[in-house]
């Protein structure tokens, strides 16, 4: 019966929170297309498609339903699906319902809770949550390292983009380039700073679709996202090759099929001796063909003002960046239980120049010949329908991304090549991908002992990377070198998971994927009158396994123990100069360089507390890494791949929420020992170092406050402090300068009703300047010591409206 229970509240609790950003109040008109069958499903859908809450734990006896389909209310459709069942419905509170047998319902209990204005949050914490799993699950009852916000805790958290996610969920990290040009970490697993021919060590994805190969994080600015979700530890059964550090999942709203909704905000900021930036952005949803269809506009523009100096060109507040974006998506019913949708987002990114500083020249300062911009446009397409297929839940999506990255750097003080004395000189790096990923996927409805979802997935992907060594001056000269290089990456698998129910609060999970993958390089390059053409293929064939064990002796309790598997494949080195000698015995470079792999053992636990407003996250865990792949920097400051040797982390995980009353209290840390255990004797790496650009401590705390001040009006008062711990830049003995090791803080005051809201926010209140990424520049690495301080004190206002 316990465990009956638990699994009952799992798999037949469900929300909208990725769908709307409020859910349907009472009284509101739903269309509803729920069919007869267990009641467990019917309510399933019910709570999907009026974007409630359903709580099964106690509706063991319920009957068969005879299902509802219509426009009505949320308390006439519910009526209806019990109609004949034996139970009765109560609202627990606001959008959260309780399923009881009528015998239950007849015993005297406390009057259910009054509803709050609209607008104000249960005291109680929502657990229900839809996580990164590909298959609705509550975050408290799934086993897996999870953290979850939706839009509404991601504003009052002043999260905008992943940079501010770092500081809000637990293990998580980012390097700091720039914006665009920024790697995410996860649990202390880092292959180094840089971004290059390596696949990416976390998976990017926006709504399902995967955003990134090797490119760094695309950067797309959060606004009209539904939630986020971050699974933290490798997830190569369901999401294949590059996911070893864990997945960040953006989930959008889906176009609202029955209601006109419409938004704009507008914000501005001031940096304490920099310059000031804002935010517009805009939100139209339409309803057609009444109510089968319906489309979501939103778009964006945002300026983030500079505060880098360039003292060598005389210039100030040189890393002004621009980011504007724009999404559409179409939503169309094709009957009763099958949906198409298709959608377009792109983003572009401009930034006048790189935002690191010399701290030999000043905190906010350097001495730079030329500038360094960077452009990032990002375009992503997709279509795709989900629906029953032979009594369960089938999807079907084809998707196209393309990502073109341009940066420039200033070479002049340590060319690769020779050059005239005193010549500016300048590496220009291009980056072009494009792929199309096709994805099916087939899961088990939530009404059985055992749990299942099965998969095939195809990607290919093509990439063009540029290198030039120019001379600035010269601009009818032709380049100094230059390498142009082709790659195509195939990509197969099937993947599967099953859970079962194994009686007594036990459950197994069993999943894998079996996977292939095929890689081309082809590379000409040429300086000074040498050339060298390479062109060289190799292949991958794999199984990578996870297993999980649960225990739920009580619906507020899980404890579980699991293992997991994670995999890049291998690739190729080629360089910008063509005389650049690759070794082929056991010295680095290599002209090939193996793939890595990551095993995860994890236990950990997952409780809450007084009618679920104190909740506790805990984990231990271990990860085994072999034969890591980190680009490197050769002595001209061009990059390569390399295979560093075996690494380890060990860390134990916590986060933990209490909310009541309007006040609620969130906290989160990681200790972690991360390590080399074992160097390749080819490369001069240092095992003290521990693996570059992953910290051994972080936390963070933050605390808000909400009331009531006037009918139909609230406020709340939010607080954050974050910790990043100590860290090397590089696994490089050489050159492996400090960095880390700064607090970043954050108050923010809002009032709003429906239809307007205004917050004032202070970042950065003690205008400190710690060094968040000690890289810039790989020219100039050796020669200075560079930083990337902290954006200086800045202030925000931004006015929201709302139809």
């Amino acid at each position: 019966m316990r465990n009956r229970a638990w699994r009952d509240l799992g798999v037949a609790s469900a929300i909208g929170l990725a769908v709307a950003p409020i859910g349907a109040r009472a009284g509101e008109a739903v269309t509803f297309a729920i069919p007869s069958g267990p009641f467990k499903a019917a309510a399933t859908a019910f709570a999907l498609q009026a974007r409630v809450s359903i709580d099964l734990s106690a509706a063991q006896g319920c009957g068969p339903s005879s299902g509802f389909r219509g426009r009505a209310d949320l308390d006439t459709a519910l009526k209806a699906l019990l109609r004949g069942a034996g139970c009765e419905a109560r609202l627990i509170s606001p959008r959260v319902y309780k399923i009881v047998p009528k015998a239950l319902a007849a015993v005297a209990t406390p009057p259910a809770p009054t509803l709050r204005e609209e607008g104000e949050s249960p005291a109680r914490l929502s657990e229900l949550v839809i996580v990164a799993t590909r298959r609705l699950a509550l975050a408290d009852r799934l086993a897996y390292s999870v953290s979850a916000l939706d839009q509404r805790a991601a504003a009052a958290r002043g999260v905008r983009d992943a940079a501010d996610l770092a500081l809000a969920v637990p293990s998580m990290t980012m390097t700091n380039l720039g914006p665009g040009r920024d790697k995410v970490i996860l649990r202390g697993l880092s292959d180094g700073p840089l971004t290059g021919q390596t696949q990416s060590m976390v998976g990017i994805y926006l709504d399902d679709v995967r955003l990134t190969y090797n490119a760094p994080d695309p950067d797309l600015l959060m606004v009209d996202i539904g939630q986020v979700e971050v699974l933290r530890g490798p997830q190569g059964a369901l999401y294949g090759a590059g996911s070893l550090g864990g997945v960040l999942q953006l989930r959008t709203h889906r176009p609202d099929l029955d209601a006109f909704d419409a938004g704009a905000s507008l914000s501005a900021s001031t940096t304490r001796g920099g310059e000031a930036g804002g935010l517009a952005s805009a939100m139209i949803n339409v309803p057609m063909l009444n109510g089968r269809a319906g489309v979501r506009l939103v778009g964006y523009a945002e300026r983030q003002g500079g505060y880098i100096d360039d003292l060598g060109r005389g210039r100030p507040d040189i890393n002004d960046t621009r980011r504007n974006g724009v999404r559409v998506s179409a939503r169309v019913k094709l009957a009763d239980d099958w949906t198409a949708e298709t959608g377009v987002t792109s983003q572009w990114i401009n930034s006048k120049d790189t935002q690191y500083a010399d701290r030999g020249v000043g905190t906010y300062a350097r001495r730079n010949r030329i500038a360094e911009p960077h452009d990032n446009d990002f375009l992503e397409v997709h279509v795709g329908a989900q629906g029953g297929f032979l009594g369960q839940d089938a999807k079907l999506t084809l998707a196209a991304v393309r990502h073109d990255l341009s940066s420039r750097y200033d070479a002049s003080a340590a060319p690769p090549v020779s050059v005239p004395l005193g010549a500016a000189v300048a590496f220009d790096d291009d980056n072009h991908v494009g792929a199309v990923v096709a994805e099916a996927s087939l899961a088990s409805r939530p009404a059985g002992r055992i749990q299942w979802q099965v998969g095939a997935f195809l990607a290919r992907t093509r990439q063009g990377r540029d290198g030039q060594v120019i001379l600035v001056d010269a601009t009818a000269a032709p380049p100094l070198a230059a390498e142009t290089r082709r790659d195509v990456l195939g990509e197969a698998a099937l993947f599967g998971e099953a859970i079962g129910d194994v009686g007594h609060g036990w459950s197994v999970t069993l999943g894998g994927r079996l996977f292939a993958t095929r890689s081309e390089a082809s590379s000409l390059a040429a300086s000074a009158g040498a050339s060298a053409l390479f062109r060289d293929a190799q292949s991958y064939v794999g199984f990578a396994p996870k297993i999980v064990v649960s225990f739920a002796p009580n619906p507020s309790t899980l404890v579980y123990v699991q293992a997991a598997e994670g995999y890049r494949s291998g690739g190729f080195n080629t360089a910008v100069i063509p005389t650049q000698v690759f070794d082929t015995v056991g010295g680095e470079p290599q002209r090939r360089y193996d793939g890595d792999e990551l095993w995860s053992y994890e236990a950990g636990t997952k409780r809450s507390w007084l009618e679920g407003r104190l909740r506790l996250r805990a984990a231990v865990f271990l990860a085994s890494w072999k034969d890591i792949q980190s680009d490197q920097l050769l002595p001209s400051g061009l990059p390569y791949t390399a295979n560093l040797g075996d690494g380890r982390n060990i860390g134990l995980e916590f986060e933990g929420s209490y909310a009541r009353d309007g006040l609620r209290l969130d906290a989160n840390f990681l200790l972690n020992h991360p390590e080399l255990e074992s160097v390749n004797a080819a490369f001069p790496g240092r095992k003290d170092l521990g693996l570059a650009g992953a910290p051994k401590g972080s936390a963070s705390l933050a605390a808000s406050y909400e009331r009531t001040v006037g009918r139909g009006w609230r406020m709340g008062l939010d607080l954050r402090g974050a910790y990043v711990g100590r860290s090397r830049l590089s696994f490089d003995g050489v050159t492996a300068p400090s960095m880390g090791g700064y607090a970043t803080t954050r108050v923010a005051g809002r009032l709003w009703s429906d239809r307007l809201s205004l917050d004032l926010a202070l970042d950065n209140l003690f205008d400190s300047a710690g060094d968040t990424f000690a890289y810039g520049n790989p020219f100039t690495l050796r020669l200075s010591r560079q930083a990337t301080p902290q954006r200086p004190r800045t202030i925000s206002l931004e006015v929201r409206a709302r139809y």
